[in-house]
C-alpha cells in the first residue's frame, strides 16, 4: 500500500530552498547515491521537510512530508536505509511522521527498520502524529504490537481524553482493541462525550471480517469474566453519573474504572 503524494507539490513547499528541493527530487527519483553526496556536503539537508499547516489553514491533498516518510510512502526500503546511513534523525524532520507514515501504510518492515533505529513509539511535539492511534485507525494489529513492544504508552489520551483503546473500538477494529487490551489499556476509562471502550465493544454490530468478531467475542467474554456488571453502561448514563458525582460506580471500579480525565470533567461542566 502506498500512500498519495504529489512531488509537484512538495517541491514548491519544502524547505532549505533549491538544495532542498534537490535532495527531494533526489529521493523521488530513488537516486541514493544523489542523496548521499547531497548530505554529505550539507548535512542540514537531511532535515528538508513541507512544513505542516496550522489550523485553520491546510495544505493541498498530496502536499506533505520529510525525506524518510517520502521513502516509506515510496516503499522504498533502500532510500529509507540510505537516509538513515547518512544521519536523518530517526524520528524524521517532522517528529513521528515517519514511524506514523509506516504505520498507515502497513509497512511492518519499515516500522522495524525505524524503531531499530531509535524512532520514538510516542513521538512528541506540536506536530506530532500518534502512531498507536493510526494503527488502531487503520486496523492493524500487528502494527499496534509492534509499538507496544517499543513501550508505547497504552493508555495515552488526547487532549479530549480519547485513548487509541476507544479509537479501535470506534472503527470497529476489534483485533486492535484485543491487542491493546491484552497489553493493559483499560476498557473503563472514561473518554470523550461519556465514551466507555466497553460499551462499544459490546455493541452488536455487524463487523468487517470473521476475525473481527472472533477478537470482539474473546473481548466480551473477558469484560464478563472479570465480574463487571454486563452490558456496560451506555455514554448518557456515565455522563450523568460524572455530573451527579457517582462515578466510578463501586462494581466498575473493583474492575478497573477511574475518574473521568480533566478534559472530561472540564467538557461536562461536572468540576463545580
Amino acid at each position: 500500500m502506498t500512500m498519495k503524494l504529489d512531488e509537484r507539490l512538495i517541491l514548491k513547499a519544502v524547505t532549505n530552498g533549491q538544495a532542498g528541493r534537490d535532495i527531494v527530487a533526489a529521493v523521488f527519483a530513488g537516486d541514493a547515491a544523489k542523496v548521499r553526496a547531497l548530505a554529505q556536503r550539507d548535512p542540514a539537508l537531511l532535515t528538508t521537510h513541507v512544513p505542516p499547516a496550522r489550523y485553520p489553514d491546510f495544505r493541498p491533498d498530496g502536499q506533505w512530508g520529510d525525506l524518510l516518510s517520502i521513502a516509506v510512502a515510496r516503499c522504498d526500503a533502500t532510500m529509507l536505509d540510505a537516509l538513515l546511513a547518512a544521519g536523518a534523525a530517526p524520528d524524521g524532520a517532522v517528529p513521528g511522521l515517519p514511524l506514523d507514515t509506516a504505520v498507515g501504510t502497513h509497512d511492518l518492515t519499515a516500522m522495524r527498520t525505524l524503531l531499530a533505529a531509535g524512532a520514538r513509539p510516542d513521538p512528541s511535539g506540536p506536530n506530532a502524529p500518534w502512531p498507536l492511534r493510526t494503527a488502531a485507525r487503520v486496523a492493524d494489529p500487528a502494527a499496534a504490537k509492534l509499538l507496544i513492544a517499543a513501550k508505547a504508552q497504552v493508555d495515552r489520551v488526547d487532549a479530549t481524553g480519547s485513548s487509541a483503546l476507544q479509537d479501535a473500538v470506534d472503527m470497529d477494529s476489534m483485533q486492535v482493541a484485543e491487542v491493546l487490551v491484552e497489553a493493559g489499556a483499560n476498557p473503563w476509562a472514561v473518554g470523550a462525550g461519556g465514551a466507555l471502550p466497553a460499551y462499544g465493544i459490546g455493541q452488536l454490530l455487524k463487523l468487517t471480517s470473521p476475525e473481527e468478531e472472533a477478537a470482539r467475542a474473546r473481548l466480551v467474554a473477558k469484560l464478563r469474566a472479570s465480574g463487571a456488571p454486563w452490558p456496560a453502561p451506555a455514554p448518557a448514563e456515565v455522563k450523568a453519573a460524572i455530573r451527579e458525582r457517582r462515578w466510578p460506580p463501586a462494581a466498575l471500579a473493583k474492575v478497573g474504572a477511574t475518574p473521568p480525565p480533566a478534559a472530561v470533567l472540564e467538557t461536562l461542566d461536572a468540576r463545580r
